[in-house]
This record gives structure tokens, sequence and C-alpha cells, in this order.
């Protein structure tokens, strides 16, 4: 008698074929999160593929049967926060319309949330980028540069629109991003500051610099 499991992989077109890629994304995100604490704590330099092998209780072999070398899991951590941070960006202008500074306050908020959650792989990217290849280093700024851009076309609407002050230049936004890459410098779990008071004054500052400080009405 089959069982439910196997019915179900069996009438499901590429249900197996499903659950093997979310297997192998489970183990790479598993590899990833791991070397990016121990290149938190230990440095990138100083960290090997064996420290990582030991921490997650495998073999070096089994790490290069997801990524080629130590280069290629950096670069996975270095991509992490910011493409989460481009996937809440698009996911929020895509969504329902709203004004200008609220969709500003949205993402701002959004993003620096996700920051405050990837402390580490934020750091790890930061300190660690130097590291990379050329292509790499190329292709995790131009996701970065996709941000800034995004960011900066939205406060060209709003000004247009008469929603933030008119003399608002749209290079503010490489100002926004900085503000938004800084919050791991003084941030620190247990701080005086909780997270939420710090999300609070960074979207309070975003829009001083998008001249949007008052809600509209």
């Amino acid at each position: 008698m089959q069982t439910v499991a196997k019915k179900a992989r069996d009438t499901a077109p590429g249900a197996g074929a499903s659950l093997k890629n979310e297997f192998v994304a489970f183990k790479t995100n598993r590899i990833v999160e791991v070397a990016s604490h121990l290149f938190y704590q230990r440095g990138y330099g100083s960290c090997t593929l064996d420290n990582v092998a030991d921490r997650l209780g495998v073999t070096k072999p089994f790490l290069y049967s997801y990524f080629k070398n130590k280069e290629a899991i950096l670069a996975a951590i270095c991509a992490v926060g910011i493409s989460e941070a481009l996937s809440v960006l698009e996911e929020t202008l895509a969504g329902e319309h709203q004004n200008h500074r609220d969709l500003l306050e949205q993402v701002v908020r959004k993003v620096g949330r996700i920051v405050i959650d990837r402390q580490e792989y934020v750091v790890v990217y930061q300190r660690e980028m130097k590291h990379l290849s050329a292509i790499e280093y190329d292709r995790i700024l131009r996701l970065r540069h996709s941000f800034d851009h995004q960011i900066a076309e939205l406060i060209r609407e709003g000004v247009e629109a008469g929603e933030f002050r008119e003399d608002t230049d749209s290079f503010v936004a490489v100002w926004i991003g900085g503000l938004i890459s800084w919050i791991p410098t003084w941030y620190s779990r247990g701080g005086q500051r909780s997270a939420d008071e710090v999300i609070d004054q960074l979207v309070a500052a975003a829009l001083r610099l998008a001249g949007a400080e008052k809600p509209v009405t």
C-alpha cells in the first residue's frame, strides 16, 4: 500500500525535483549562515574551509559539492543583504499606489530591519568584499547601484509630485543608502537603543534628507 507522501510525489509533476531543490537550498543557506558567523568572528583570511566544515560537522568535499571555493561562499554572503534589500524595494514599489513619502518610509524601515537581522552578513560584506574577484565585486556593486538608482528615482518622482522639498537632489539616495549601511556600526543587540528605536531614527533621518519630514495630507 502506497503512503500518502509517495502518492503525492507520484501524482505531482516535478514534486521530486522541487523537494530536491528545497533540500539543496537549505544546505546552501546553512553553509552560508555558518561561514558568515565564522568570517564575522575570525575574519575571512583567518578562517579556513576546514573551520567551516568542522562547525557544520561535515567534510570539506561536502562543501565543494555546493561551492567551488571559499571565495564563492564569501560572494554568497556579500550578496545576501543587498539582494534581500532589492527584493523588498521592488516589492514595495510594485505594491498598491501610495504617496512617495510613505513609499520611502516603508522601504527604509524594511531595509533597516534586514540590515539589523543580517548584521553579521553586512559586516562581513563591508569588511571582506575586497577579497572578491573583480567579476564578483562588480556583480555585487551593480546590485548596490541598482538599489541607489531606484531610491533616487523615487525621490525624483516625489519632488515632481510636490511631496518632497523642491530643491532635494536625487543624489541624497546615496546618503540614505550610506545611513542604512552604517547601522551595524552604531547598533548592537543589548545596547542602549532597541532595534525599533534605531529604525525609527533611521527613517526620520532619511525623510529629512529627502525633504519629507512631515506626512503628506
